[in-house]
């Protein structure tokens, strides 16, 4: 089977089923066809949660590289112009939920491991959750079969543009909660909770900004005046005239070196002590670091990379959103890590998703150089 066609029956898989996350269907035909097409490989599915599983395969050789990479989506978004889940073929590109992140990216490796032969040393997660909460991936880092392996060289094939990354910034995701007394909108010697809010966070926008290559941005906002709450949540009052006296955010930080979940916190908490009738509830979602990989270490990628496509662009960590496989920098820290995908720059995420059937051709020209230069290595 052909890098195209293998897409294709991917792309017909789904991760949500009656609405709900699951990718059973996918992960139980990699796993058939992992026992199919490559024997020497250990498969093993990991259990996420009811109908959601990781799975892993590895060889019998102590392993050298281990191959990383999702199989969710997420829901399809509005103005899709053909069925998601349908494969569509148009002017040498392929349409549909996950073509470019990241079921094309799936398909190139497996493709390319397939015409490489018998491995040593190579292991390969494929794992749930990567557009959510990264429960795939902490339930594999969380366990034994994890730590059965030391890999040399850590690659997520989670990309885009054919191009390599050498790092990721870091992820801080945080809720910030503020309550106030409230009264008349006339009155000017009430601040409410707001204003405070509105100050500290364009403060706190420009001291990120300082901060490297880091970025915040609010994710979710809601603010008015609370008059009550029952067990399905919060009662606004609609009527004018009257100063906000709750305010709720959620607040998505991509740190650089450097800048992590303890100073973040500390600056919010500075910053609103100038309001000693404000009340803060600041808690942490996610306080992920990201990580950073000496190029001198990644020869024999680069070197995979140059010898298909002639030259090597690389990601620009500023734009670049976070890669989980910085999880994995605790568990194997000797690892080099690393990204490569030849997903399409710009579709990711958005109706009309496709790949180019020429990248895929390239990644998978590129994938088996690298399991040429990787584990031949001497």
């Amino acid at each position: 089977m052909n890098v195209t066609e293998l897409t294709k029956q991917l792309i017909a898989l789904p991760s949500f089923v009656d609405g709900m996350q699951n990718e059973k269907p996918m992960s139980d035909f990699l796993a058939e066809y992992a026992r199919e097409k490559f024997p020497w490989m250990t498969v093993t599915l990991q259990e996420v949660a009811p109908n959601r599983f990781n799975l892993f395969l590895r060889d019998s050789a102590p392993t050298q590289l281990l191959v990383v990479d999702q199989i969710d989506t997420v829901v399809p978004d509005s103005g899709w112009r053909t069925d998601p889940l349908v494969a569509v073929e148009d002017d040498r590109k392929l349409y549909g939920l996950g073509t470019s992140d990241s079921k094309g990216n799936v398909a190139a490796f497996l493709t390319a491991l397939e015409a490489f032969g018998e491995t040593r040393g190579l292991a390969m997660l494929l794992y749930v959750d990567e557009e959510y909460l990264f429960k795939g991936m902490k339930t594999f880092a969380s366990s034994n079969v994890a730590r059965s392996i030391d890999p040399k060289l850590i690659l997520s094939i989670d990309g885009n543009g054919s191009s390599l990354g050498t790092g990721c910034r870091g992820l801080v995701e945080f809720t910030v909660r503020l309550r106030s007394e409230s009264g008349h909108s006339a009155n000017p010697a009430i601040h409410g909770a707001l204003r405070p809010f509105i100050s500290t966070w364009e403060a706190f926008d420009a001291w990120v900004r300082l901060r490297g290559t880091s970025s915040a941005q609010i994710a979710f906002i809601r603010s008015g005046l609370v008059v009550g709450e029952t067990d399905e949540g919060l009662i606004f009052g609609q009527e004018g005239n009257r100063i906000p006296n709750f305010v709720e955010a959620k607040v998505e930080v991509r740190p650089s070196a450097g800048l992590g979940w303890a100073e973040i916190q500390s600056f919010w908490r500075e910053r609103l002590r100038v309001y000693p009738n404000v009340e803060m509830e600041i808690n942490p979602i996610f306080t992920y670091a990201g990580f950073a990989t000496d190029r001198k270490r990644l020869c024999s990628v680069e070197d995979a990379v140059r010898s298909v496509q002639g030259s090597i662009s690389y990601l620009d960590t500023s734009t670049f959103g976070y890669l989980d496989i910085a999880m994995l920098r605790e568990l194997y820290p000797n690892a080099a890590l690393c990204s490569f995908g030849v997903g399409e720059l710009g579709v990711t995420h958005r109706a009309n998703e496709y790949v180019s059937i020429d990248r895929l051709e390239e990644g998978v020209s590129v994938y088996k150089q690298i399991l040429t230069n990787v584990l031949t290595e001497e």
